[in-house]
């Protein structure tokens, strides 16, 4: 059985960072159930393109993200559609969100109001910098993020800090890891105590976290590119096939770098990689005992490796990011939601609610459920 078969999670993420911590948590077994807005829904589903024709296309990043949860549509601004969602709350364990600061309460949603409804309840709010943290209040991307948190300092050449992505970045990637191993240390502690708990993580604080050690001894010139001053030789090499080699020659090996190719430092070795293929080098390299490997494209990465569940294809056959976790058995990829088409199951299995309450709620627009004229009373 997965760790978390039997709780309830409640999934107001958008994005990466809300919609990723509750994907984890469906991986681990936990019924997930999407919520979002008839008037807002996340800007994931269309990530592939902005487009209007686009506009019902499912991404990729969405389905990774949103496989295997429910999807539920509910107008939160909207008195009966707040009183829908305060019903779901009384018969579920977690709550994820990741708007920002300040949201939640004007929604009328906040964890006081929460608890009232559901005093176990496990508000996991993710955002940016924190509940109050210094920018708390402060429109922030993962490129501004990397920023302030030291980790484009740490990073980049020639005096210019560079940040990792944009619609791939590392704060996001890091703090969907860190939440879901938080929320379930909150169950515990619910299960023991039997209190509910508001967990506040901020990204700023997380992603410094992980590049800690920098901090330690800060260098007034950190950024090298590659190089790395505690190695005779650190960096990537171009090929004269167009390929790129990474390199790591710590000093006691120099002598055994001019054995394999006549180099003695980096000025050295990049001539003597221009003059062969990449594979050649690098075999080359390997083969003398020197740390060395080629720097491979997307493709390469998939192909060289049997993924259990790190990675695994989407339903047309596409490449989806997968779970960090091994549960015994390959992961496969669940059907992604389709918006709304959950709201009326839901509603009646956990909200409790009856087919006449549904069709009203459906037709005044506080809920989408597309086939509230079907509802069957259970």
């Amino acid at each position: 059985m997965k760790p978390l078969a039997g709780k309830t999670v409640l999934d107001l993420g958008i994005i990466t960072a809300g919609a990723a911590t509750s994907a984890l948590l469906c991986d681990m077994g936990a019924e997930v159930i999407k919520i979002e807005s008839p008037t807002y829904r996340d800007p994931f589903r269309i990530w592939v393109s902005l487009r209007p024709e686009d506009r019902d296309k499912t991404s990729p990043h969405f389905g990774a993200t949103n496989r295997g949860k429910k999807s539920v549509a509910i107008n939160l601004k909207d008195p009966d559609g707040r009183r829908c969602f305060l019903d779901l709350v009384r018969h579920a364990d977690v709550v994820v969100e990741n708007f920002r600061r300040g949201v939640l309460d004007k929604l009328g949603i906040g964890f006081d109001v929460l608890k009232q409804a559901n005093p176990a309840m496990v508000l996991a709010s993710i955002s940016s910098q924190g509940e109050d943290g210094p920018g708390a209040g402060q429109v922030s991307y993962g490129s501004t993020l990397e920023c302030v948190a030291g980790m484009a300092w740490h990073l980049g050449y020639d005096d210019s800090p560079m940040v990792s992505g944009v619609d791939l970045n590392y704060p996001d990637q890091v703090v969907a890891m860190f939440a879901a191993g938080m929320i379930v240390n909150a169950l515990t502690s619910v299960r023991d105590c039997g209190e509910g708990v508001h967990l506040d993580l901020a990204q700023r604080e997380l992603t410094s976290f992980m590049i800690g050690d920098a901090f330690a001894a800060p260098d007034d010139n950190p950024v090298r590119g590659n190089a790395d001053p505690a190695f005779a030789v650190q960096d990537c090499f171009a090929c004269a096939d167009g390929r790129w080699i990474a390199v790591s020659l710590p000093e006691p090996q120099v002598e055994t770098l001019v054995r394999a190719t006549g180099a003695r430092d980096a000025q050295g070795l990049a001539r003597w990689c221009a003059r062969r293929d990449g594979a050649a080098a690098e075999g080359g390299l390997q083969a003398a005992g020197i740390a060395a490997a080629l720097s491979l494209r997307g493709e390469e990465v998939l192909a060289r490796q049997a993924w259990s569940s790190a990675m695994i294809a989407g339903p047309r056959g596409e490449v989806w990011k997968g779970t960090p976790f091994d549960f015994g058995s390959p992961l496969t990829p669940d059907p992604v939601p389709e918006f709304g088409a959950d709201t009326t199951d839901v509603l009646q299995t956990l909200g409790g609610m009856g087919r006449d309450e549904i069709e009203d709620l459906n037709d005044r627009g506080s809920i989408v459920a597309p086939d509230a004229a079907l509802v069957r009373t259970r």
